[in-house]
């Protein structure tokens, strides 16, 4: 019998369709042909004057902004949905109503290896990649025209890649977004009934539950949802209960944060052969103002990994509801099937097991940020 199953945050349900389900492995995919670097890849190392000043880079002290050298780069992004300006417009003609596109877009790319996807870098270098979320989501916080900041990977065309060099993307926009919203809703319903953060009862539920786990490290808990609206719908969790990325304890967390992730995505990797996939991180932006209050309470941030191995049709388009074809206990279960094959020593880029790759330079390492012009720079030391 076909299941509805309800989302244990915001109510919406979803129906898990138990008789037209599928096997986890049938949605392996096909086997992809290797692709070279194209000579005009605007991400690659030697072509930083075909992207805007970075406002971002790690890269060894004595090397030039906007030069080779560097191993994590952020730069606006050129085709921006929004752009930050002093002063936004608005204009209402009776009921329609029109604003400016207030905030910034930005491209941070996660490697000077044309080829090497979150799952095949060297651990040290996904933790760089996490700090640089961390550095750019507090930047735009500070900003009070800013009310939401969304930190996504886009990987595969299918999943809205336009470019084939791994690189993440940031939007801190001037409004919240209904999804956000949503969640935010039931978190306060959840609060005000219960006295908790809702997100911290599930994640304490499906510990306890047990089927749905796929990993867990010392600082976070990696599980299906109960109510996943697709195929290997995955989410990571801070057990620490924080609502917003911001407050990331990088000296504790980041590295296990930087592990989850790898691990996850590797599972897909060799278990999915590689599927396309979004991921975006949820999170409160906290302005300090004592609207936060109940939101500090009562919200938590997340990562979200949603592979895109099924479409929306007119069923889901017309009613909200999601269909899914494989049971969340069953993506678990096969994750963690995948996790436990693969323990031991990454892969390189080239895909070979067992072969350590080689780390960065990471001695003495320099971060030059810029956040109003080229004069203001901050440096980091790990």
């Amino acid at each position: 019998m076909p299941q509805l199953r309800q989302d244990l945050i915001t109510g919406r349900w979803v129906a898990v369709a138990t008789e037209r389900a599928r096997r986890p492995d049938s949605f392996t995919q096909a086997a992809k042909e290797s692709i070279a670097a194209r000579d005009v890849c605007p991400f690659c190392p030697g072509h930083e004057s075909m992207t805007p000043p970075e406002v971002l880079a790690y890269r060894p002290p004595g090397t030039m902004p906007n030069s080779e050298g560097w191993w994590i780069r952020v730069v606006p992004n050129l085709y921006a949905a929004f752009r930050l300006e002093p002063d936004g417009q608005e204009q209402r003609a009776g009921r329609f109503w029109q604003r400016d596109a207030i905030g910034a877009c930005e491209v941070l790319i996660s490697s000077p290896d044309h080829r090497a996807p979150t799952p095949l870098l060297p651990g040290r270098q996904v933790e760089e990649m996490v700090q640089s979320y961390v550095d750019r989501y507090r930047q735009h916080a500070r900003n009070p025209t800013l009310e939401h900041v969304l930190i996504l990977y886009n990987h595969g065309r299918p999943a809205g890649a336009s470019l084939e060099h791994p690189h993440s993307q940031l939007y801190a926009i001037g409004l919240l977004p209904p999804t956000y919203l949503e969640e935010l809703e039931g978190a306060r319903r959840f609060f005000e009934q219960e006295g908790e953060c809702v997100f911290c009862r599930t994640i304490a539920d499906e510990r306890r539950a047990g089927v749905r786990v796929v990993f867990e490290n010392g600082s976070f808990t990696v599980f299906a949802p109960y109510a996943a609206r697709t195929p290997f719908e995955t989410w990571i969790a801070p057990r620490r209960h924080v609502a917003s990325f911001g407050d990331l304890d990088t000296g504790r967390e980041k590295s296990a944060l930087a592990e989850a992730l790898q691990v996850t995505l590797r599972a897909f990797y060799d278990g999915l052969n590689d599927p396309p996939f979004n991921y975006y991180i949820h999170s409160a932006l906290l302005k300090g103002n004592v609207a936060d209050a109940w939101i500090s309470d009562a919200y938590h941030w997340h990562l979200e990994i949603v592979p895109k191995l099924s479409i929306a049709a007119g069923f889901e388009l017309g009613t909200g509801i999601w269909i899914n074809v494989v049971k969340p206990e069953d993506s678990a279960a096969f994750l963690r099937e995948r996790i436990a094959e693969g323990a031991g020593p990454p892969a390189d880029a080239s895909g070979a097991r067992g072969v350590a790759p080689r780390e960065p330079r990471f001695s003495a390492m320099r971060a030059i940020e810029t956040s109003g012009g080229p004069g203001e720079r901050l440096r980091r030391s790990p």
